[in-house]
C-alpha cells in the first residue's frame, strides 16, 4: 500500500527588534585642571568671572578624556540629571548617555526668586546673554540663564514648574529657521498651559545684530573691541 505524506505548512518566521538598554546617567570624569575648557569657552568671549561662577557650582568642568567642556543640568535637589559636551579643540558636540531632558544647563540668577529668565539653545549662548549684558553695563545675574539643550520645550517647562516665581521670560534662540520654529513652539507651549499663560510674560528680543546666535554675535563684538583697543595703544 503506498503512504502518501504531505509536505508540512511552512513556518512563518518572525523577528522581535530588541533595542539596546539605556546606561545610567552618569557624569565624565573629571580632568585635575580646568586650562583647556577656560581658554576655549574665552576665546568664545565669555566672561571669565562667569566661568568661574559655574565651575564653582559645579555645572561645568573639564572633562579628564578628551578635554571637553562638561555642562551639567542639575535638579532642585542639587542632583546631576544631564551633561552635554562640548569639544575644546573641535567641532564635537553631544549629550551624556542616559541624560534627562528636563534637566539642562542653567546659570541661575543670584537670586533664588529671581522673576526674570533667559532661555537659550545652548550653554555656551546662554553664557554668552549674561557676558553681554555685563560688558553693556548690567548685573549679568540679574536673571536665570537656560540652555534649552535644542529647541525643544522639555528643559523649559521642567524649570517653571520647578520655579513658580518665575514671571518673566526672553526667548534667545538662534536667528535662523530653526530657531523661529523653536520660539513658536515654546510661545504655543505656554499658550496652551492655564496656568502658565496667567503667570509668564514672554519677552522676544530682537535677534543678534550679527550673527546667526549670540555667541557668534558676542564674538564679532569682542574681538572689533580688542581690534579698537590694540589701535589706541598703538597711537599712544
Amino acid at each position: 500500500m503506498r503512504v502518501l505524506y504531505s509536505a508540512p505548512p511552512p513556518v512563518k518566521q518572525t523577528f522581535t527588534k530588541t533595542t539596546k538598554p539605556q546606561k545610567p546617567f552618569k557624569l565624565p570624569e573629571a580632568s585635575r585642571c580646568a586650562s583647556a575648557v577656560v581658554g576655549y569657552l574665552q576665546d568664545r568671549g565669555i566672561d571669565p568671572e562667569l566661568l568661574g561662577v559655574c565651575m564653582e557650582a559645579g555645572i561645568l568642568y573639564e572633562s579628564r578624556r578628551y578635554q571637553n567642556c562638561v555642562f551639567v543640568g542639575r535638579d532642585m535637589q542639587g542632583n546631576a540629571r544631564a551633561a552635554s559636551l562640548r569639544g575644546t579643540r573641535d567641532g564635537f558636540r553631544m549629550d551624556v548617555e542616559g541624560s534627562d531632558k528636563r534637566y539642562s544647563f542653567c546659570l541661575p540668577a543670584s537670586r533664588p526668586d529671581c522673576p526674570r529668565l533667559a532661555v537659550a539653545e545652548s550653554p555656551i549662548d546662554a553664557l554668552s546673554l549674561a557676558t553681554l549684558v555685563k560688558l553693556s553695563g548690567g548685573e549679568p545675574r540679574d536673571s536665570h540663564y537656560l540652555s534649552l539643550g535644542g529647541t525643544g520645550p522639555r528643559a523649559l517647562m521642567q524649570f517653571l514648574h520647578d520655579h513658580p516665581h518665575v514671571t518673566q521670560i526672553s526667548l534667545c534662540l538662534d536667528n535662523d529657521k530653526a530657531g523661529l520654529k523653536g520660539i513658536e513652539r515654546l510661545t504655543q507651549e505656554i499658550q496652551n498651559d492655564t496656568e502658565l499663560s496667567g503667570r509668564v510674560k514672554l519677552v522676544y528680543p530682537n535677534p543678534p545684530k550679527l550673527g546667526k546666535d549670540y555667541n557668534e554675535f558676542l564674538c564679532i563684538h569682542v574681538k572689533a573691541a580688542r581690534t579698537a583697543q590694540r589701535q589706541r595703544d598703538g597711537a599712544r
